[in-house]
């Protein structure tokens, strides 16, 4: 047997890069008929052997099961093109058509076509998060409870319009699988999707704890939790192996018709559109279906990465040259996933005497005087960023610069850029306000900012970004960014909304206690004194977005960027009840406001639960600093406790966590479960 020596360097660099826990990969190849996987799992220094007779890998009892997330949506997408190929569903009839009872709170749901939820294109807001994450629990009717949280939404574009990252998509998939087969979604994934690729190691957040090998679910800070499962099933709710992973993509090459025909297979590999490069490139599912870097090398690939609170996967297929590669971690990102597959692909590439080089981008010459015309691109923007929406406002100082004030909720930062030759603006390494104008120096790996004039009239903010990591590859990104707001004036109810919610700190009350939602349970409404019409909207779980007070009571999603930074969009509802405020998310999620919340003090020796309403104290100044332990605690049960910044010092979803509560200055504790039950404490 041949030994595959280039995986230590590959594991090294993946180490470097700071991947913790247990990696697992697989680099699946086919060559003249013969089939091999190669991989890790468990030990960064291990090398897998080949095997000649096929696809058993080597020490199989240590290969651990994944969560594979948004690579999912392969899956879900797959499945219905089988049912297409089965004339039983057609490719741009109505969702309505397979689903009767699939109603949103605005008539353009009735436009939404199959290949719309596919392609990211169905207007459909984002994501519901309801439920979607569960410890140790499961939840068989997610799916369809996900038609009554979609029936109060409204859509935010034209079904058709531009294609904006979608999970709820992907879910309506899944269950459309299970109204027309007739067959579970899990039972026909696995005997319809999996079984013909040779995959026996595969199931969902549905059967995840009946499944051997799950990899441990380890915090970046090295905390063992409880088995986490993911409910959203379409979108994001696969679990399998590396190796099942990468033979399930092994079904995508060419001729190999086990599970989808050609034509459903040329059909996901076709981009949704091609007329705008700052537009999502993706296919049907596919998150790309061409990569520069292999196109100018004649390799076509297509790719989907995937990622979950702890858990992280990319899966990236070659169809002609009949490679497939799974890298899954329960460490890093998908990000970092998807460019140690594309190392590997590379090496799988070179012994086919195919070589690949990283294309330079051309050398940006500066322009130092910016013609007037510019002016009118001048003004506020709202920009959704990797890290939440800001407000950007852009100038033109002394015609030499563009000079980009990014207001956040709670800082500004400024950034400045140049004008180059080929009209766009290059990030700078320093403020020319410290270098000077004489000193204008481009960052490394410059972020490119341009704007673009929409059919309507609007002018867009349009980023490129190449992405470059030495030993592991790069990455080149082209999107929307951000558009021109409106500078109309704040409607008359703004003011009143404003102090509504100003200092108030909102907690999360609508989930159970198996919901990974009081990871990230506290939300804040931020007023803007500059833009008294907008409020920043934060939360960990739904990020940043910037929302334009409608009246008293609602703030809306109003921004129209036509990329996937448009994606995962809520409007906020404040309900006034019983002397304390209440929020609701249009993605499934309310909240209370603090104002009214108990104070656990001494006197606290006893918690009635209820299965509707969480139990949440401020710890009182009397408990600070103090032990507090739990003497008995109902098994389907939970407890938090956070510090005064939010953060989670003590759950009962922790691996062996003692029954000892910690009880930070200013925290905050609650307590869940189910009605009739009770927790019991006493000091120590």
């Amino acid at each position: 047997m041949k030994k595959r020596t280039y995986h230590k360097s590959i594991l090294g660099c993946a180490a470097a890069l700071g991947i913790t826990g247990i990696i697992g990969f697989n680099a699946l190849s086919v060559k003249g008929g013969r089939a091999f996987a190669e991989g890790t799992e468990n030990s960064q220094d291990s090398v897998r052997e080949d095997h000649e007779n096929g696809w058993e890998a080597a020490n199989r009892d240590t290969e651990y099961v994944y969560c594979v997330g948004s690579v999912s949506k392969i899956y879900s997408t797959a499945a219905v093109m089988r049912l297409i190929d089965e004339e039983k569903v057609k490719l741009d009839a109505p969702v309505t058509d397979y689903i009767p009872e699939f109603r949103m709170a605005d008539p353009r749901y009735k436009d939404i076509t199959v290949r719309m939820l596919m392609d990211h294109t169905s207007g459909i807001m984002g994501s519901t998060y309801s439920g979607g994450y569960l410890y140790e629990d499961t939840n068989k009717d997610r799916l369809d409870q996900l038609l009554e949280h979609l029936a109060d939404q409204r859509l935010k574009a034209d079904p058709g319009e531009y294609a904006s990252y979608c999970n709820d998509g992907f879910d309506l998939l899944a269950l459309i699988t299970q109204r027309v087969s007739g067959i579970d979604y899990t039972e026909y994934v696995k005997k319809f999707l999996c079984a013909p690729a040779d995959g026996n190691n595969t199931g969902s957040g549905v059967t995840y704890l009946s499944m051997k090998d799950l990899a441990p679910a380890y915090t970046a800070g090295h905390v063992l939790y409880e088995q986490g499962g993911t409910q959203v099933l379409g979108a994001g709710g696969i679990y399998a192996t590396a190796s099942d992973t990468a033979k399930f993509g092994a079904a995508f090459f060419a001729g190999n018709n086990s599970i989808i025909s050609e034509a459903s297979k040329i059909a996901m590999a076709t981009p949704w559109t091609d007329k705008d490069i700052y537009m999502d490139e993706n296919g049907l599912g596919w998150d790309f279906v061409s990569m520069r870097r292999y196109e100018d090398a004649g390799i076509r690939v297509l790719g989907k990465g995937g990622d979950t609170l702890m858990e992280h996967a990319f899966l990236l297929v070659a169809p002609e040259e009949k490679i497939s590669v799974s890298v899954l971690t329960n460490g890093g990102s998908s990000t970092l996933n998807g460019l140690m597959a594309e190392a590997i692909l590379d090496v799988c590439l070179e012994e086919e005497g195919i070589s690949l080089t990283d294309s330079e981008w051309p050398a940006a010459v500066n322009i130092y005087d910016i013609p007037e015309e510019y002016e009118v691109m001048a003004g506020a923007y709202a920009v959704s960023g990797m890290e939440g929406a800001v407000i950007d406002k852009i100038s033109f100082p002394e015609h030499k610069y563009m000079h980009v004030e990014s207001i956040g909720p709670y800082k500004t930062t400024c950034q400045d850029y140049a004008l180059t030759d080929d009209g766009r603006f290059a990030q700078l390494a320093y403020e020319v306000e410290d270098s000077g104008i004489d000193q204008m120096r481009f960052a490394l790996n410059p972020m490119y900012i341009s704007f673009k004039t929409g059919a309507d009239g609007r002018i867009l903010l349009a980023a490129d970004h190449n992405t470059r990591l030495p030993g592991i590859g790069e990455q080149a990104q082209h999107f929307y960014i951000g558009e021109k707001m409106d500078e109309e004036p704040a409607c008359a109810e703004a003011e009143a909304f404003a102090q509504k919610v100003s200092g108030r700190e909102f907690l999360i009350v609508s989930e159970g206690p198996s919901s990974s939602a009081y990871d990230m349970a506290f939300m804040e409404v931020v007023p803007q004194a500059e833009f008294p019409g907008y409020v920043f909207v934060v939360n960990s779980r739904l990020g940043t977005h910037l929302l334009k007070i409608a009246d008293a009571h609602h703030a809306l999603a109003f921004t129209d960027i036509p990329s996937s930074r448009n994606r995962d969009l809520t409007d906020i509802t404040l309900v006034e009840k019983e002397g304390s405020l209440e929020l609701y998310t249009s993605n499934g999620l309310g909240f209370i406001s603090d104002e009214n919340i108990q104070t656990f003090d001494g006197s606290v020796k006893k918690i009635v639960l209820s299965s509707d309403k969480p139990v949440w104290f401020n710890i009182g100044k009397d408990r600070a600093n103090a032990e507090i332990t739990v003497t008995k605690r109902p098994e389907h049960s939970a407890v938090y406790v956070y510090n005064k910044f939010g953060e989670v010092v003590y759950t009962t979803h922790v691996k062996g966590i003692t029954d000892i509560l910690p009880m930070p200055e200013d925290g905050r504790i609650v307590f869940l479960g189910q009605d009739g039950e009770s927790i019991q404490l006493s000091s120590l």
